[in-house]
C-alpha cells in the first residue's frame, strides 16, 4: 500500500524523479492513446502530432503510445484526425486517453493495476514494480466504411471534410486518412480495397486547386476515374452507391453465387504490374520526374505489354502486321536495292559530237568567241581542246 502511494505521488509530482507528463493522472484527458503503434522513437511519434497542437510530453511503449498536449479539445482533435491513419504502414488507433477500452472478464485484473489508463513502465520510481501491460481493447465489429478520403497533404483537410460531408448526406459512411508520405499510394488503396470499402477518394493540392478529386472504385472490376469536377464526382459515387445497395438489396439472402464470368479479353484488371513498375507509374501519376534509365524501363515495359494485349484482342497475326523492326528492316533494304546513280542512263540530245556538229544553230553559237570564253572558264581544257577540233 505504501509503495502504491509512493508511485502515485510521483507520477502527479513535477519535481518528483522520473516524472513524465504523459504518465500523470490528473492530465489524462489533455492525452491521447495511439493503439498498433510500429516501432518509432518519441520524436517520430510528436511529429505526427504537431500540426494540431503543442506536444508538452510523450511515451512510447510496444505496440503503443501517449502523446500529452496542453488541452483536452487539443487532444480531441488530433484523436480524430489520427485515428485509422497510416503511419510506418500501419493503421493507428487513437483516441483519448481517458477513454478507457473495457476488457473482457479475464481482462479486468489487469485493468485495476492500470493507472489512469497507462501501464506503469519500468522506469517507474519504486524498484519492485513489474511492468503492467496496457489493456487490450474489446473484440467488437467495427463498422466498415463505404468510402475513404486519402488526404496527401493535410493543409487539405478542410476540402476533404467538405467531400465527406457531401458524402456522408448520400448515408454513406466515410472516414479521412492520412497515409504517411513514404507509403505508396498503391497499397494504401490495396488496404482499403481489402477492409472491403467500396470507393476511395484522392485529395491533393492539385485538386483542391482545381476543384476536383480522383475517384477509385474498389469493388468489382476496380476502375479510376482521375481528377474528376468534385460535384461530378460526388454524383458519380452517390449513385453508383444506391444501385449497389438497390442490387443487394434485391439479391436472396439465400440465392446462389453467381456463376464465374467468363475470362476478360482485355486483362488490364486481371495483371497486376510488377511492384518496381507500378511505383514508376505511381510516380508519373503524382507528377513526379524520373530518370532517364527508368523512362528507358517503364516504355520497354509497356512495349511488351502492349504486345501481350495487341496477342489478345487480335492474335499473333496482327503482331506480325505492325512488328515495328520488321518495318524498319524492310525500309532499310528497299533503300540500299535502289540502284545507285551511276547505273542510271540519260537519253542524251546529241550522243555524238558528229550529230552535234550537224546542227548548225549549235555551231554558229560556239563559234562566238564569248561563249567559248564562257565554255573554258567552266570546263576543263580537254572538253574545250575537243570542242575547238570539231569547230
Amino acid at each position: 500500500m505504501a509503495a502504491a502511494k509512493k508511485i502515485n505521488a510521483a507520477l502527479r509530482d513535477p519535481t518528483a524523479p522520473g516524472y513524465n507528463v504523459a504518465r500523470d493522472p490528473t492530465l489524462v484527458r489533455n492525452r491521447i492513446f495511439v493503439g498498433n503503434l510500429p516501432s518509432c522513437t518519441r520524436e517520430e511519434l510528436e511529429s505526427i502530432c504537431h500540426p494540431y497542437g503543442k506536444v508538452i510530453g510523450s511515451l512510447v511503449q510496444t505496440h503503443f503510445g501517449f502523446v500529452q498536449f496542453e488541452s483536452e479539445e487539443v487532444a480531441d482533435k488530433c484523436a480524430a484526425a489520427l485515428n485509422k491513419s497510416i503511419f510506418k504502414s500501419n493503421a493507428l488507433t487513437v483516441r483519448n486517453a481517458s477513454v478507457k477500452a473495457w476488457p473482457s472478464q479475464s481482462g479486468k485484473k489487469g485493468l485495476q493495476n492500470t493507472i489512469a489508463g497507462i501501464g506503469v513502465g519500468a522506469n517507474t520510481v519504486g524498484p519492485t514494480v513489474n511492468t503492467v501491460q496496457c489493456v487490450p481493447a474489446p473484440s467488437e465489429v467495427v463498422p466498415i466504411n463505404d468510402c475513404e478520403i486519402i488526404v496527401v497533404n493535410r493543409e487539405n483537410t478542410k476540402y476533404a471534410e467538405f467531400v465527406e460531408e457531401r458524402l456522408t448526406q448520400a448515408g454513406m459512411l466515410v472516414d479521412v486518412l492520412y497515409p504517411n508520405e513514404d507509403v505508396m499510394l498503391g497499397k494504401v488503396l490495396a488496404n482499403i480495397s481489402a477492409r472491403g470499402c467500396l470507393y476511395a477518394v484522392l485529395v491533393t493540392p492539385q485538386h483542391q486547386k482545381l476543384n476536383s478529386i480522383t475517384v477509385n472504385i474498389l469493388y468489382g472490376v476496380p476502375a479510376e476515374h482521375r481528377n474528376m469536377p468534385v460535384e461530378d464526382a460526388i454524383t458519380l459515387i452517390a449513385t453508383d452507391f444506391r444501385l449497389k445497395k438497390h442490387r443487394d438489396n434485391a439479391m436472396p439472402k439465400n440465392a446462389p453465387p453467381p456463376p464465374p464470368q467468363p475470362p476478360q479479353k482485355i486483362i488490364q484488371h486481371q495483371y497486376r504490374h510488377p511492384e518496381p513498375m507500378q511505383q514508376l507509374l505511381n510516380l508519373l501519376a503524382d507528377n513526379r520526374a524520373l530518370r532517364s534509365f527508368e523512362y528507358e524501363t517503364l516504355i520497354k515495359y509497356l512495349q511488351e505489354r502492349h504486345v501481350k494485349q495487341l496477342a489478345v484482342e487480335h492474335g499473333e497475326a496482327k503482331l506480325q502486321e505492325i512488328d515495328p523492326e520488321i518495318e524498319l528492316q524492310k525500309k532499310i533494304l528497299s533503300i540500299m536495292n535502289k540502284p545507285s546513280v551511276t547505273d542510271i542512263n540519260y537519253e542524251l540530245m546529241y550522243p555524238t559530237f558528229e550529230a552535234a556538229r550537224e546542227d548548225t544553230r549549235l555551231i554558229q553559237l560556239l563559234e562566238d568567241p564569248r561563249v567559248f570564253a564562257a565554255l573554258e572558264s567552266i570546263y576543263d581544257s580537254d572538253l574545250t581542246d575537243t570542242i575547238a577540233k570539231y569547230l
